[in-house]
Parts: structure tokens; C-alpha cells; sequence
């Protein structure tokens, strides 16, 4: 063999090695990603915006083990949070302190999106106290016409807005609406777990 030849088999045999290591080892470990997953679609995006409202401030995405708190018992997952649940994430918004519930699985404890529209509207009104901030800011007020929208806020007393009009979503309440039901930690382990 020449030395030319030994030398690209060997730069071939070098770069292969490197891929099994690398790519395909980790791959294999990993494993396919379930449902679940990552988010996207609108619900990337309410990711965005979730992360760029600085929700992680105040909420988490971490189910803690049993000996560490009461997370699973209360229902906020069922097993503790593992890394391999945010392979896929490219914004990983997991949080250090826990004003609020975390947020881990709110996907499955909560399911309707109406709900969440009128907590981001004003916390309060849902709990009265909370911290929260209110995101007004993620909806419009627009003439009513008629019949009120579908997905019009049934606001009433100082939320009510003049007669006339109605307040909606705006796409950025829609995105991070579908960003909180898509968190669903729970499901994606176990799916995964039964591959």
C-alpha cells in the first residue's frame, strides 16, 4: 500500500471513529424523541415569549425527587424531572426560584386554554393575592360586532371593557397559551420509556 493511500484510510478510519463516538453512540442513548418533545410550531414561539417575560423568574420546570419536596405528591409530575426530558429544547427556561407552581407539567394539570387566558389577564381574579404580574399587554380590545368572538375574555366589574367592545388574545397570548399546554413532561418520559 502506498503512502498516500494509507494516509487517507487512515484520515477515513479517524473520521469514522470520531462519528460512532460523537453522533452515533450518543444517539443510540438518547434514543428517538417521543412525543412531547421539544415544542414547536406556536408553542416555540409562547417558548420565546415565556423566556423573554422572564417566567422563569418565578416559576420552575423541575419536578423535584420526593425526599426534596412535595412536588409529586401534589401532583406536579409523576417521577422527578430527569436531563434527557430537554434533549430537544433549544431554550431550556428551568428556573432557580419557585414563586409560583412549577410549570413542569401544567400541560396535563391544566388543559383548557380559556384558563390560562384569564390568569395572564389578571392573576387575581383566579388568585386572589398572587404575585403574578398581569400581561395585559398580550391582548386587544376590539369593537364587538354582534355576537362576541370565540375566544372574547368574559371579563366583568373593573376588567370589563366599555360597551362596545370586547378583549381578545393577541397571536402572542395565543403563542405562550400554547407553550404552557404543551408542557407535558410527564407523558413525554413515559412514552419514551414504553419505545
Amino acid at each position: 500500500m502506498t503512502e498516500p493511500k494509507r494516509l487517507l484510510l487512515g484520515i477515513l478510519l479517524a473520521t469514522g471513529a470520531g462519528w460512532v463516538l460523537l453522533v452515533w453512540m450518543p444517539l443510540t442513548k438518547l434514543g428517538p424523541a417521543g412525543p412531547g418533545g421539544a415544542p414547536f410550531g406556536r408553542a416555540a414561539i409562547g417558548g420565546e415569549i415565556y423566556a423573554a417575560n422572564g417566567c422563569a423568574s418565578c416559576h420552575t420546570q423541575v419536578v423535584r425527587p420526593a425526599n426534596l419536596g412535595s412536588d409529586i405528591a401534589r401532583g406536579w409530575g409523576t417521577h422527578r424531572t430527569t436531563p434527557s426530558e430537554y434533549r430537544e429544547e433549544h431554550i431550556v427556561p428551568l428556573g432557580v426560584l419557585r414563586l409560583g407552581p412549577d410549570l413542569a407539567n401544567v400541560g396535563e394539570r391544566r388543559t383548557d386554554a380559556r384558563w390560562y387566558y384569564r390568569l395572564l389577564y389578571d392573576p387575581r381574579t383566579i388568585f386572589p393575592g398572587s404575585l403574578m404580574p398581569s400581561y395585559r399587554y398580550l391582548y386587544a380590545r376590539v369593537p364587538l360586532l354582534g355576537t362576541p368572538l370565540p375566544d372574547a375574555l368574559p371579563l366583568s366589574g373593573r376588567d370589563a371593557p366599555p360597551h362596545g367592545f370586547q378583549v381578545i388574545p393577541r397571536p402572542e397570548a395565543r403563542a405562550l397559551v400554547a407553550y404552557l399546554l404543551s408542557l407535558k413532561r410527564a407523558s413525554s418520559v413515559e412514552n419514551d420509556h414504553a419505545q
